[in-house]
């Protein structure tokens, strides 16, 4: 068997059958094999599994967490090659042909990456993921000066390697939200050389966090009067204080500054959010995103300004904000404005 692709998949099911669909509709010509790990989904998507029959290999476990799924798919792989795919994304029909010809090529090359397209809900083109300046092949050095950008759905990893190292760290608990990628790419580059594929070969759907709030909130599907509810949101963002330590850890002071960039982007993540929750005057939610993000980035002054702000009755908030430029005023009140991507 050449490739394994392995899909975690938890409560997709909206997604999952045209996940596994661009799998299985692969031009490739070797053997690949595709398994899905249900990691406790308590929606439809068992049943939509079921209807794949013998076509792909249905791993069922209790919901532990993204790391554990992956790992139990590459324990079950036969393939000499690993392919991530998440439960949301799809593949372009020539994802595996253009990307396991490198590893076959290069054997000092321990895995491959190419870029990603993020898809608006009508399936409009918003941006690729890679911007110029990570389209290479990165050195370790590279790796731990920043977040080096990559999905998991865009790699393919040598398994041999994957076992070398471990596999995904369990230590990323279930409901953290991502950094077991990037941290088991780290330790992938150590044993080898990491290629870009200059290709566009993965769709992925928009997924901000502000904008993943602002539809819950308007459907009515967060309590956002529960403080517990507060609590499960915010425990997404632990991951990051995982990610941080085990780098810490694991390359000791070279590890310094990505983890305190790890760090600072999950504080800039939950701003986003709170300014969101502002956006659409629960000022409740806002406060607590913005102190979420005071405790993992107290350096961030416009946070505090913003707690201030939010902490004001809306009533002297309505009377204050005309004062302000609207740049200052949109800075408060929100919504977030998203960065420019490349196109």
């Amino acid at each position: 068997m050449k490739v394994s692709v392995v899909i975690p998949t938890y409560n997709d099911e909206g997604t999952i059958a045209a996940t596994v669909e661009s799998a299985l509709a692969q031009r490739f010509d070797a053997k690949f094999e595709v398994i899905v790990v249900n990691d406790g989904s308590t929606d439809g998507t068992r049943g939509i599994l079921a209807k794949f029959g013998d076509r792909i290999r249905v791993i069922d476990q209790k919901n532990s967490g993204v790391s554990v799924a992956r790992n139990a798919g590459i324990r079950a792989a036969s393939g000499e090659y690993i392919a991530p795919l998440d439960g949301d994304d799809t593949w372009m029909e020539d994802k595996l042909s253009k990307t396991v010809p490198v590893l076959d090529k290069n054997p000092a090359c321990v895995a491959v990456y190419s870029n990603v397209i993020v898809l608006d809900g009508a399936g409009r083109k918003l941006w690729c993921c890679v911007p110029p300046e990570f389209q290479h092949s990165p050195a370790l050095d590279e790796m731990l000066d920043r977040l080096w950008v990559y999905l998991p759905s865009a790699t393919v990893i040598r398994r041999d390697t994957l076992l070398a190292i471990g596999g995904y760290s369990e230590e990323f608990e279930a409901g953290h939200y991502g950094f077991e990628d990037t941290f088991i790419m780290l330790l992938v580059r150590e044993r080898g050389e990491i290629r870009y594929v200059p290709e566009t070969l993965v769709r992925r759907p928009f997924r901000e966090f502000a904008a993943q709030y602002a539809n819950r909130l308007r459907s009515r599907r967060l309590e956002v009067d529960s403080a517990q509810a507060f609590r499960e949101f915010a425990r997404r963002f632990e991951g990051s204080t995982v990610f941080a330590r085990l780098v810490r850890e694991h390359f000791g002071a070279r590890g310094r500054t990505l983890a305190e960039s790890a760090v600072n982007t999950i504080a800039h993540e939950l701003v986003g959010v709170g300014l969101m929750a502002m956006h659409d005057g629960n000022r409740w939610f806002a406060r607590r995103c913005y102190r979420a993000s005071i405790r993992y980035s107290p350096l961030m002054l416009k946070t505090y300004c913003r707690l201030g702000w939010a902490l004001l009755p809306a009533k002297v908030a309505r009377m204050l904000s005309p004062m302000f430029p609207p740049g200052l005023r949109r800075s408060l009140t929100g919504p977030p404005v998203l960065e420019e991507r490349p196109q």
